[in-house]
Protein backbone atom coordinates (compact mmCIF):
# COMPACT_ATOMS: atom_id res chain seq x y z
CA UNK A 1 0.00 0.00 0.00
CA UNK A 2 1.14 3.72 -0.49
CA UNK A 3 0.71 6.62 2.32
CA UNK A 4 0.13 9.82 2.64
CA UNK A 5 0.15 11.56 6.26
CA UNK A 6 -0.36 15.32 6.74
CA UNK A 7 0.22 15.33 10.23
CA UNK A 8 3.34 13.80 12.69
CA UNK A 9 4.89 15.98 15.53
CA UNK A 10 7.81 13.36 15.30
CA UNK A 11 10.50 15.31 14.57
CA UNK A 12 9.59 17.63 18.43
CA UNK A 13 9.79 14.34 19.89
CA UNK A 14 12.81 13.22 18.12
CA UNK A 15 14.73 16.45 19.56
CA UNK A 16 13.16 16.78 22.57
CA UNK A 17 13.57 13.03 23.88
CA UNK A 18 17.17 12.23 22.20
CA UNK A 19 15.76 9.49 19.86
CA UNK A 20 16.72 8.85 16.39
CA UNK A 21 15.28 9.35 13.50
CA UNK A 22 15.83 5.96 11.29
CA UNK A 23 15.01 3.13 14.30
CA UNK A 24 12.94 4.62 17.58
CA UNK A 25 10.25 3.41 20.17
CA UNK A 26 8.20 6.63 18.85
CA UNK A 27 4.88 6.31 16.62
CA UNK A 28 7.20 6.61 13.65
CA UNK A 29 10.17 6.15 12.40
CA UNK A 30 11.95 5.93 8.89
CA UNK A 31 12.66 1.77 9.08
CA UNK A 32 9.08 1.29 9.63
CA UNK A 33 7.88 3.93 7.44
CA UNK A 34 9.38 2.90 4.21
CA UNK A 35 7.50 -0.06 4.38
CA UNK A 36 5.08 0.93 2.53
CA UNK A 37 5.11 0.74 -1.24
CA UNK A 38 5.57 4.95 -1.33
CA UNK A 39 5.28 7.09 1.92
CA UNK A 40 5.41 10.71 2.16
CA UNK A 41 4.85 12.64 5.52
CA UNK A 42 3.97 15.83 6.75
CA UNK A 43 6.89 16.50 9.77
CA UNK A 44 5.09 19.20 11.95
CA UNK A 45 7.47 21.25 13.97
CA UNK A 46 4.81 21.98 16.78
CA UNK A 47 5.11 25.18 19.11
CA UNK A 48 3.66 24.91 22.25
CA UNK A 49 1.47 27.67 24.06
CA UNK A 50 3.80 27.94 26.81
CA UNK A 51 6.56 30.03 24.81
CA UNK A 52 5.93 32.82 22.50
CA UNK A 53 7.92 35.78 21.35
CA UNK A 54 11.27 35.73 19.63
CA UNK A 55 11.57 32.33 22.19
CA UNK A 56 9.09 30.61 19.99
CA UNK A 57 10.94 31.89 16.54
CA UNK A 58 14.35 30.59 17.56
CA UNK A 59 13.38 27.18 18.81
CA UNK A 60 11.06 26.66 15.76
CA UNK A 61 14.22 28.01 13.48
CA UNK A 62 16.68 25.67 15.84
CA UNK A 63 14.11 23.01 14.70
CA UNK A 64 13.97 23.44 11.14
CA UNK A 65 18.03 23.48 10.82
CA UNK A 66 17.71 19.77 12.91
CA UNK A 67 15.37 18.80 10.14
CA UNK A 68 17.97 19.53 7.47
CA UNK A 69 20.59 17.95 9.62
CA UNK A 70 18.33 14.38 9.86
CA UNK A 71 18.06 14.85 6.23
CA UNK A 72 22.14 14.73 5.49
CA UNK A 73 22.65 11.68 8.22
CA UNK A 74 19.81 10.05 6.89
CA UNK A 75 19.85 9.26 3.02
CA UNK A 76 16.45 8.03 3.42
CA UNK A 77 15.15 11.27 4.43
CA UNK A 78 14.48 13.81 2.07
CA UNK A 79 12.81 17.40 2.32
CA UNK A 80 10.73 17.89 -0.29
CA UNK A 81 10.61 21.84 -1.75
CA UNK A 82 9.16 21.22 -5.34
CA UNK A 83 7.02 18.64 -7.78
CA UNK A 84 10.34 17.28 -8.53
CA UNK A 85 11.85 16.16 -5.08
CA UNK A 86 8.23 14.78 -4.28
CA UNK A 87 8.49 12.46 -7.52
CA UNK A 88 12.01 11.63 -6.64
CA UNK A 89 11.75 10.20 -3.47
CA UNK A 90 8.56 8.34 -4.00
CA UNK A 91 10.30 6.72 -6.91
CA UNK A 92 13.30 5.96 -4.95
CA UNK A 93 11.88 4.15 -1.87
CA UNK A 94 12.65 7.78 0.08
CA UNK A 95 10.66 9.63 2.73
CA UNK A 96 9.12 12.23 1.07
CA UNK A 97 9.45 14.50 3.91
CA UNK A 98 6.68 17.91 3.72
CA UNK A 99 8.17 20.61 6.53
CA UNK A 100 5.36 22.73 8.63
CA UNK A 101 5.00 24.72 11.55
CA UNK A 102 2.24 23.71 14.10
CA UNK A 103 1.54 27.26 15.81
CA UNK A 104 2.22 30.34 14.32
CA UNK A 105 3.40 31.58 17.25
CA UNK A 106 6.61 31.03 15.42
CA UNK A 107 6.45 34.21 13.75
CA UNK A 108 7.14 36.24 16.84
CA UNK A 109 5.22 38.94 15.22
CA UNK A 110 7.08 39.35 12.43
CA UNK A 111 6.19 38.89 8.80
CA UNK A 112 9.84 38.32 7.71
CA UNK A 113 9.87 35.38 9.65
CA UNK A 114 7.60 33.78 6.58
CA UNK A 115 10.72 33.99 4.73
CA UNK A 116 12.72 32.10 6.77
CA UNK A 117 10.50 29.11 6.88
CA UNK A 118 10.33 29.33 3.71
CA UNK A 119 14.10 29.13 3.06
CA UNK A 120 14.27 26.07 5.50
CA UNK A 121 11.57 24.62 2.77
CA UNK A 122 8.07 24.94 5.32
CA UNK A 123 5.04 24.19 2.99
CA UNK A 124 2.39 24.51 5.71
CA UNK A 125 1.73 26.58 8.69
CA UNK A 126 -0.97 25.78 11.12
CA UNK A 127 -2.12 28.77 12.40
CA UNK A 128 -2.80 28.33 16.08
CA UNK A 129 -2.09 25.64 18.44
CA UNK A 130 -5.51 25.38 20.87
CA UNK A 131 -4.33 28.83 22.55
CA UNK A 132 -3.94 32.48 21.39
CA UNK A 133 -0.90 33.64 19.71
CA UNK A 134 -0.34 36.79 17.75
CA UNK A 135 -2.44 35.35 14.87
CA UNK A 136 -5.68 34.63 15.96
CA UNK A 137 -6.82 31.79 18.62
CA UNK A 138 -7.13 28.63 18.63
CA UNK A 139 -10.56 26.78 19.61
CA UNK A 140 -9.73 26.23 23.03
CA UNK A 141 -9.00 29.50 23.87
CA UNK A 142 -12.17 30.52 24.95
CA UNK A 143 -11.82 33.65 22.44
CA UNK A 144 -14.24 34.27 19.88
CA UNK A 145 -12.47 36.65 18.05
CA UNK A 146 -11.29 36.05 14.70
CA UNK A 147 -7.57 36.64 12.93
CA UNK A 148 -5.66 39.92 14.42
CA UNK A 149 -4.55 42.46 11.93
CA UNK A 150 -1.60 41.11 12.06
CA UNK A 151 -3.20 37.55 11.24
CA UNK A 152 -4.55 38.98 8.20
CA UNK A 153 -1.80 40.21 7.11
CA UNK A 154 0.10 37.28 7.71
CA UNK A 155 -1.91 34.42 5.40
CA UNK A 156 -2.04 36.85 2.85
CA UNK A 157 1.51 37.32 2.80
CA UNK A 158 1.51 33.30 3.26
CA UNK A 159 -0.51 32.80 -0.14
CA UNK A 160 2.05 35.15 -1.69
CA UNK A 161 5.00 32.68 -0.52
CA UNK A 162 2.87 29.58 -1.30
CA UNK A 163 2.71 28.32 2.32
CA UNK A 164 -0.42 27.09 2.76
CA UNK A 165 -2.50 27.47 5.87
CA UNK A 166 -3.89 25.06 8.38
CA UNK A 167 -6.76 25.71 10.16
CA UNK A 168 -7.02 22.89 12.13
CA UNK A 169 -6.78 24.15 15.95
CA UNK A 170 -8.13 27.46 14.63
CA UNK A 171 -11.41 28.98 16.52
CA UNK A 172 -14.56 29.08 14.61
CA UNK A 173 -13.96 33.15 13.83
CA UNK A 174 -10.65 32.62 12.63
CA UNK A 175 -11.65 30.10 10.12
CA UNK A 176 -13.80 32.08 8.62
CA UNK A 177 -11.43 35.30 8.56
CA UNK A 178 -9.16 32.66 6.26
CA UNK A 179 -11.78 32.40 4.09
CA UNK A 180 -12.61 35.81 3.91
CA UNK A 181 -8.81 37.17 3.28
CA UNK A 182 -7.60 34.47 1.37
CA UNK A 183 -8.09 32.72 -2.13
CA UNK A 184 -6.13 29.78 -2.43
CA UNK A 185 -6.66 26.51 -1.22
CA UNK A 186 -6.35 25.41 2.84
CA UNK A 187 -6.01 22.44 4.63
CA UNK A 188 -7.40 21.05 7.84
CA UNK A 189 -4.81 18.43 8.24
CA UNK A 190 -5.39 16.86 11.18
CA UNK A 191 -9.41 17.09 11.92
CA UNK A 192 -12.47 14.76 12.27
CA UNK A 193 -16.14 15.90 11.80
CA UNK A 194 -18.02 17.46 15.00
CA UNK A 195 -21.32 15.78 13.25
CA UNK A 196 -20.17 12.52 14.19
CA UNK A 197 -18.32 13.64 17.53
CA UNK A 198 -18.91 17.10 18.84
CA UNK A 199 -15.85 18.60 20.31
CA UNK A 200 -14.40 21.94 19.97
CA UNK A 201 -11.49 20.46 17.51
CA UNK A 202 -13.72 18.62 14.93
CA UNK A 203 -14.69 20.51 11.91
CA UNK A 204 -18.31 21.61 11.18
CA UNK A 205 -20.19 20.50 7.71
CA UNK A 206 -19.81 23.77 7.08
CA UNK A 207 -16.47 24.34 6.95
CA UNK A 208 -15.57 21.17 5.38
CA UNK A 209 -17.87 21.95 2.55
CA UNK A 210 -15.60 25.06 2.42
CA UNK A 211 -12.15 23.56 2.57
CA UNK A 212 -13.70 21.07 -0.35
CA UNK A 213 -14.96 23.81 -2.38
CA UNK A 214 -11.16 25.83 -2.63
CA UNK A 215 -10.10 22.61 -3.37
CA UNK A 216 -8.66 21.76 -0.47
CA UNK A 217 -7.84 19.01 2.11
CA UNK A 218 -9.15 17.38 5.40
CA UNK A 219 -6.98 14.80 7.39
CA UNK A 220 -8.40 12.04 9.38
CA UNK A 221 -6.42 11.94 12.25
CA UNK A 222 -6.61 8.91 15.32
CA UNK A 223 -6.96 11.16 18.48
CA UNK A 224 -9.23 9.18 20.51
CA UNK A 225 -11.29 12.65 22.04
CA UNK A 226 -11.50 13.93 18.91
CA UNK A 227 -13.18 10.63 17.52
CA UNK A 228 -15.84 9.49 20.06
CA UNK A 229 -14.18 6.27 19.85
CA UNK A 230 -10.35 4.84 18.87
CA UNK A 231 -12.01 1.76 17.01
CA UNK A 232 -10.96 1.76 13.34
CA UNK A 233 -15.47 1.36 13.16
CA UNK A 234 -15.71 5.08 14.62
CA UNK A 235 -12.88 6.40 12.02
CA UNK A 236 -14.71 4.51 9.33
CA UNK A 237 -18.06 7.17 10.59
CA UNK A 238 -15.93 9.76 10.25
CA UNK A 239 -15.05 8.84 6.36
CA UNK A 240 -18.65 7.96 5.83
CA UNK A 241 -20.12 11.27 7.07
CA UNK A 242 -17.01 13.58 4.44
CA UNK A 243 -18.29 11.08 1.92
CA UNK A 244 -21.62 12.13 2.41
CA UNK A 245 -20.55 15.86 1.84
CA UNK A 246 -18.65 15.05 -1.82
CA UNK A 247 -15.23 14.23 0.34
CA UNK A 248 -14.38 11.83 -1.71
CA UNK A 249 -11.37 13.91 -3.55
CA UNK A 250 -10.96 15.83 -0.24
CA UNK A 251 -10.57 13.94 3.14
CA UNK A 252 -7.34 12.07 3.23
CA UNK A 253 -4.92 10.95 6.55
CA UNK A 254 -3.04 13.19 9.19
CA UNK A 255 -3.24 10.80 11.85
CA UNK A 256 -1.27 13.08 14.10
CA UNK A 257 1.19 10.29 15.05
CA UNK A 258 4.00 10.93 17.51
CA UNK A 259 0.80 13.67 19.06
CA UNK A 260 -1.94 11.58 20.33
CA UNK A 261 -1.96 8.44 22.34
CA UNK A 262 -3.05 4.89 20.59
CA UNK A 263 -3.70 1.70 21.89
CA UNK A 264 -0.67 0.53 22.61
CA UNK A 265 -1.72 -2.96 20.35
CA UNK A 266 -1.45 -0.38 17.36
CA UNK A 267 2.16 0.51 17.75
CA UNK A 268 2.39 3.26 15.63
CA UNK A 269 2.66 4.20 11.94
CA UNK A 270 2.31 0.16 10.95
CA UNK A 271 -0.78 0.40 12.17
CA UNK A 272 -2.39 2.26 9.02
CA UNK A 273 -1.71 -1.27 6.81
CA UNK A 274 -4.26 -2.72 9.10
CA UNK A 275 -6.92 0.06 8.91
CA UNK A 276 -6.11 -0.34 5.50
CA UNK A 277 -7.15 -3.64 5.21
CA UNK A 278 -10.27 -2.92 7.19
CA UNK A 279 -11.47 -0.53 4.53
CA UNK A 280 -10.46 -3.35 1.66
CA UNK A 281 -12.95 -5.85 3.89
CA UNK A 282 -15.90 -3.32 3.87
CA UNK A 283 -15.37 -3.25 0.13
CA UNK A 284 -14.54 0.35 -0.93
CA UNK A 285 -13.93 0.47 -3.69
CA UNK A 286 -9.81 0.24 -4.20
CA UNK A 287 -9.18 3.67 -6.23
CA UNK A 288 -11.83 5.34 -3.30
CA UNK A 289 -9.24 3.49 -0.56
CA UNK A 290 -6.16 4.53 -2.09
CA UNK A 291 -7.73 8.17 -2.75
CA UNK A 292 -7.59 7.76 1.25
CA UNK A 293 -4.46 6.85 1.73
CA UNK A 294 -2.65 8.73 -0.59
CA UNK A 295 -4.19 9.83 -4.09
CA UNK A 296 -5.61 13.24 -3.03
CA UNK A 297 -2.51 14.52 -0.90
CA UNK A 298 -0.49 13.24 -3.32
CA UNK A 299 -2.65 15.37 -6.18
CA UNK A 300 -3.31 17.80 -3.99
CA UNK A 301 0.64 19.03 -3.37
CA UNK A 302 2.16 17.92 -6.77
CA UNK A 303 0.24 20.49 -7.79
CA UNK A 304 0.94 23.05 -4.68
CA UNK A 305 4.75 22.05 -4.81
CA UNK A 306 5.33 25.11 -7.80
CA UNK A 307 7.93 27.09 -5.54
CA UNK A 308 11.56 27.14 -6.73
CA UNK A 309 13.79 25.29 -4.52
CA UNK A 310 14.92 27.85 -2.22
CA UNK A 311 19.05 27.96 -0.67
CA UNK A 312 19.39 27.19 3.11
Amino acid sequence: MRLFDMHCDTLYECENGGHRLLENNLQIDLTRGLRFEKWAQVFAVWMPDTIRGEAAREQCRLMLETAHNKAVDNRLFKIVYDQSDLEHALDNRLCAAILAVEGGSALAGRLDTLNLMAELGVKIITLTWNGSNELGHGCLSGCEDGLTEFGINAVKEMERLNIIPDVSHLNQAGFWDVMKYTNGRIIASHSVSENICSHPRNLTDQQFCAIRDRGGLVGLNLCKEHLGEQTFECLERHFEHYLTLGGEKTVAFGCDFDGTDIPPEWGGIQVMEKIYEYFRRKNYEETLIDRLFFGNCYDFFHSALTSERSMV
